[in-house]
């Protein structure tokens, strides 16, 4: 797992170039999720861009690995629910 002065790496999900990470972000004290992408196996200075099955997958991935809590789903839908 990566530690830097920044954050230390939890649980990561990769599909391909594409990760999703569950973070310890040390300046703010908490977990954080982050999604990247890592061409060549380094980090770009730009935003991950997927189409949208391939972020479904991401996510599936990252649901199945552990990145994201048992408890996402139910609380996406109700989220979701409330912007009606």
């Amino acid at each position: 797992m990566r530690d830097s002065p920044y954050a230390r790496e939890i649980i990561t999900s990769e599909v391909g170039e594409s990760r999703i990470e569950r973070l310890f972000v040390k300046g703010e004290k908490q977990e954080e999720i982050r999604l990247s992408w890592w061409p060549k196996g380094n980090l770009a200075n730009r935003p991950l861009d997927l189409p949208e099955d391939d972020f479904i997958v991401l996510l599936a991935h990252g649901i199945r690995d552990g990145v994201l809590s048992p408890q996402f789903l139910p609380k996406l839908m109700v989220a979701a629910a409330k912007l009606k």
